[in-house]
């Protein structure tokens, strides 16, 4: 039973027994690791707006964003950035490559270093659906990969994607994501977008 393990907490439904041999009996009652939503929470889009900022906790090493039906105001790309603690975002050394096909068609490759984007696609008719999936080596936060294939309404018969890596200086972390647009007329109403991160 509990009392003979010699569990160092009283622990509470859910949780799971892990090792931890600093404390009392070397066990502890733990959370499992799961996803959480960032503080902004459920962000939906108010017509015009731009730089929408989510705030990322320091150490975690995966993060998925996840938006619904969200277009540009003006006919211009939308891109996804990231910054700092402070604030500031990364407006360079990025490595994206984005590729786009249809059946019978050249595929279409092209790379950047400003931005997570999808290039080619700057009609403002169309609505993007989708996820963006982040993750990084160890728990320091500051190496990352990702990976884009989301659906767009006009042209679902395309397949679309970006994939790429964005790295940091020592002791730097990721720690905000911006979505944004380059001439800051932002997006239209009614698309949604949430950020989830977890440390596994």
């Amino acid at each position: 039973n509990e009392a003979r393990l010699q569990i160092s907490n009283a622990g509470t439904n859910g949780q799971f027994l892990s090792k931890q041999s600093g404390n009392t009996g070397g066990l502890t009652w733990a959370d499992a690791k799961q996803w959480t939503a960032t503080t902004e929470g459920l962000v939906t889009l108010t017509q015009g707006q731009n730089n929408i900022d989510f705030t990322i906790p320091a150490d975690v090493n995966m993060i998925k964003i996840v938006f619904w039906g969200i277009s540009q105001v003006s006919s211009e790309l939308f891109e996804i950035k990231v910054g700092f603690a402070d604030g500031t975002i990364k407006t360079t050394g990025y490595l994206n490559t984005s590729t786009y096909w249809y059946h019978g068609n050249t595929p279409s490759l092209s790379e950047n270093t400003d931005a997570i984007k999808l290039n080619g696609w700057t009609a403002a008719g169309n609505y993007w659906y989708g996820e963006l999936n982040f993750s990084s080596v160890g728990q320091d936060g500051r190496r990352w990969s990702y990976f884009m294939a989301p659906y767009n309404t006009t042209y679902g018969e395309y397949f679309t994607m970006c994939n790429g890596r964005i790295s940091f200086a020592s002791g730097e972390q990721l720690r905000k994501i911006r979505f944004t647009t380059p001439s800051g007329n932002g997006y239209d109403s009614g698309g949604q977008i949430i950020v989830y991160t977890a440390t596994f």
